[in-house]
């Protein structure tokens, strides 16, 4: 068994890296990681996706999260009735984004790890031209094909994390390319990276996670993270209002975080243009009487506040 660096464990029922156990039994080359929490409009799209793929030697891993909408349950279970490939884990209790995907991840039994969020679809060849690249380039720790919208518009080629700032790139390009992080939604991740550096760290609870997971691979293995041109998934993204304010305070609260362990040296920067940035938004439209804009910036400077000095840096 291989343990986990004391740096990345996390409080939990388990370490941010749980354990992982060589063993060749039964090992298929691929798992599908998919966490879900309802989202059954979304998985009668992504379930028939990938079952129907060119590439054979796979396993489907669905971790339903205490989903309030039972529908979403009964439709799994009905979909991957006689499908031996394929498994339904139902949480005794609701562990968040990060540490479902994590539980996935100790579950997994494949050389390669695919992780899948719900409210995607995927093409025919999406595990067969992914396991390809891998196996074509060894030094590939986490991979991305190219993400488009439902409109078939570019919507992640790539991330950049340069002076402090987050961009995910959504240009045309060629090929395999390095970057500095792979978007949560459809990365592939190469076994024995999760044995070198641990798993999402959990302390991030949701957003952010998977750039903090890449810069960590980068700072410490060989490994590089890359992005090819092939747009073999769309992401069937929704911005609920309803949870905007959760987005803001846990995107804002993680950048920070990414800035303390990451790059230090431009957090006083970013942080005091957040807080500028705010300060001015308010001003506009405090004197409206915008109950949502003061909620927003609200939310804003209290995530900006809880990553620079509530929440320890793991």
């Amino acid at each position: 068994m291989l343990e986990p660096d004391e740096d990345d464990r996390v409080p939990g029922h388990y370490p941010v890296t749980c354990w992982l156990v060589e063993m060749e039994i039964n090992r298929v080359k691929v798992s599908v990681i998919i966490p879900n929490y309802n989202g059954r409009e979304y998985l009668e799209k992504l379930l028939p996706s990938i079952a129907d793929q060119t590439f054979n030697d796979y396993e489907v891993i669905i971790l339903d999260d205490c989903s309030p909408d039972k529908s979403a349950v009964e439709y799994i279970k009905g979909f991957i009735r006689n499908r031996r490939n394929m498994r339904l884990v139902e949480n005794e209790k609701n562990l968040g984004f990060v540490k479902n995907c994590n539980k996935g991840f100790a579950l997994a039994s494949g050389n390669y790890i695919c992780l899948l969020t719900n409210d995607t679809v995927v093409a025919s060849n999406f595990l067969e031209r992914n396991v390809a690249v891998m196996e074509a380039d060894s030094s590939i720790g986490v991979l991305s094909c190219m993400i488009v919208d439902e409109h078939g518009h570019n919507w992640f080629s790539g991330g950049s994390f340069k002076a402090g700032i987050l961009v995910n790139l959504r240009d045309d390009f060629t090929g395999v390319r390095c970057v500095d992080y792979a978007a949560g939604t459809a990365p592939f991740y190469r076994r024995e990276v999760f044995a070198k550096v641990g798993y999402l760290n959990e302390s991030f609870y949701m957003y952010h996670e998977d750039v903090e997971f890449c810069l960590r691979v980068r700072k410490k293995t060989d490994y590089k993270i890359c992005v090819f041109h092939e747009k073999l998934l769309t992401h069937y993204w929704y911005d609920d209002p309803g949870k905007l304010n959760t987005r803001l305070y846990y995107g804002q609260r993680n950048h920070m975080l990414l800035l303390r362990k990451y790059a230090p040296r431009y957090l006083p920067k970013v942080a005091f243009l957040t807080l500028m940035d705010s300060i001015i938004f308010l001003a506009r439209y405090v004197f409206k009487r915008n109950s949502r804009a003061i909620s927003i910036v609200i939310t804003t400077v209290h995530g900006t506040i809880a990553g620079l000095i509530k929440v320890r840096v793991k």
